[in-house]
């Protein structure tokens, strides 16, 4: 007996030290990039898995995985993929295309059904709506916690918004764009179109609006590879995406928004063509190029950046730092300046030397010095 029973206990402790744990990895949990990130799910038998209330805050690509290895992994066969679908195993499956919300998950390894049940959070429902939408029905925002709510890279095609709770039918507006406190049955926000990142905190209240950025990424950017996004400038809420005089290697690229895989753009054709979301890496040759791309339209180009134009437009700034008045000094007798904020935002134009910006916040902004002859570029530090 005592036999059976050392043997017995054998197997267990076997059992148990070779247990695998089914997680669910995506974006809204950075693919994975910092351990301990993915959602564990539950099992009785290493089949059937579970996770109740699980709270996705991004839009955006998930698979499952045992024990944070992409050893194994499952994604969707390729059909509607969301909220159910059928899996494919081996890595071979297709992102599932999550969407922002609670949910009760189940994965099955056997039949390779999973489901995503969308459940209450208990918490109130915060939104937003405005000229993009005729102040109809708010878009809904997602919470951990029931304080902070948030909407990653959402497109405004129209100015001014308001943030609605739907649970205490209260509005709040502002004045001020793009951070400010939220006022009870306060006017419309002035915001201006664009793709921001937003941002609402019920206890304050108060609100935020950060411009989702594009930037480019691959192996074909010097020293950083496909480590990090390379930012581009854009001076129309993101829509149009620049990067001037940039030197590129032989190899690849993508681009992508706010340095995740959430939203990203591939391509065939260089140097120019219509960018993707279900294309592959975008081939580039090696150059010094400026470089363009529409995230509404797709549409980017590589276009060669001449000795001309990289030389031709000479601009000082003095003083800099500035608190007052700042004056170009530019090698043209006709230009345009524009001073551009940490979130693309044109802040102050000018088509003379001397400018203003005491109105402006301190911090770090860009100066884009435009002439008939090319464009400068550079950075101001207003005290």
């Amino acid at each position: 007996m005592k036999k059976i029973f050392t043997l017995s206990l054998l197997a267990m402790v076997s059992f148990f030290s070779n247990a695998q744990v089914m997680g669910i990895c995506g974006a809204f949990t950075g693919w994975g990039s910092t351990p301990g990130t993915d959602i564990v799910m539950t099992s009785a038998d290493g089949i059937q898995w579970n996770a109740s209330a699980v709270t996705i805050t991004v839009d955006g690509g998930l698979k499952f995985r045992l024990d944070e290895l992409w050893d194994s992994n499952w994604g969707h066969d390729g059909t509607a993929g969301f909220p159910s679908g059928t899996a494919v195993a081996g890595g071979f499956g297709n992102d599932i295309p999550g969407v922002a919300g609670t949910y009760d998950v189940s994965f099955n390894t056997s039949t390779l059904a999973y489901e995503f049940t969308a459940v209450s959070s208990g918490y109130d429902n915060v939104g937003f709506n405005g000229g993009f939408n005729s102040f109809g029905a708010p878009v809904e925002m997602i919470t951990a916690n029931g304080i902070q709510y948030g909407k990653s890279d959402y497109y405004f095609n129209a100015n001014g918004v308001k943030f609605v709770n739907s649970t205490t039918n209260e509005t709040f507006g502002g004045t001020m764009f793009p951070m400010g406190g939220a006022v009870l049955n306060g006017s419309e926000i002035p915001l201006t179109s664009g793709y921001y990142n937003v941002g609402f905190d019920k206890a304050i209240p108060g609100y935020a609006f950060q411009q989702s950025f594009v930037g480019i990424i691959g192996s074909a950017i010097p020293n950083t590879g496909w480590d990090t996004c390379v930012t581009m400038t854009s001076i129309d809420g993101g829509v149009t995406n620049t990067l001037l005089g940039f030197t590129i290697n032989d190899g690849a690229v993508k681009f992508r928004v706010n340095g995740t895989w959430t939203t990203a753009w591939g391509g065939t054709d260089f140097p120019s063509g219509t960018a993707s979301s279900s294309a592959g890496d975008l081939p580039v040759a090696a150059g010094t190029y400026n470089i363009t791309f529409n995230r509404l339209t797709g549409e980017y180009d590589f276009a060669v950046a001449s000795i001309q134009e990289n030389i031709a437009v000479k601009v000082t700034v003095a003083p800099n730092p500035a608190k007052e008045v700042v004056t170009f000094n530019v090698d043209a007798a006709d230009f345009n300046i524009s001073i551009i904020d940490l979130s693309g935002k044109i802040v102050s134009t000018s088509t003379t030397s001397e400018m203003n910006i005491s109105n402006l916040n301190n911090g770090l902004y860009t100066y884009i010095v435009k002439t008939s002859n090319g464009v400068a570029t550079g950075k101001l530090i207003k005290q």
